[in-house]
């Protein structure tokens, strides 16, 4: 189940703990029943494809904070960190050869994407039901 938390207070905020929690829970799943295989693309293509929705889930809806992206996006870096077995700043190099699409670039994507789709909707229904 993927889950926003909102943040209580003055102004409007999400909580990612929920979201990072879920993309933890469901990562250490597949990766400890996949992790003997030895071969890094395949886990790398199966935690991609399993567990980065949990961590991107609603992301391109909120105005999150760079410190929030950053959270985010280092979530993500630990995840290829234990897929490849690395640290230091060759997680980030090797996050960046490896992804189809630079984890930074998605998250700017997926957000242009659902800005795009709202100036092309049509709310007159909407708006007419609210009123």
């Amino acid at each position: 189940m993927i889950m926003v938390m909102l943040k209580v207070g003055k102004n409007f905020g999400v909580d990612l703990q929920y979201m990072k929690s879920s993309f933890y829970c469901s990562f250490n799943s597949v990766f400890h029943c996949v992790a003997r295989f030895q071969n890094e693309l395949v886990v790398l293509q199966l935690v991609t494809t399993f567990c980065q929705p949990y961590l991107l889930y609603c992301t391109e809806c909120f105005d999150l904070s760079v410190t929030q992206l950053r959270s985010i996006e280092h979530t993500w870096l630990c995840a290829m960190s234990h897929i490849f077995h690395i640290t230091g700043s060759d997680v980030k190099l090797v996050s960046d050869f490896t992804a189809k699409v630079q984890f930074g670039d998605l998250l700017l994507s997926r957000r242009l994407k659902f800005l795009n789709g709202l100036t092309l909707s049509d709310n007159a229904e909407f708006l007419t039901f609210v009123h």
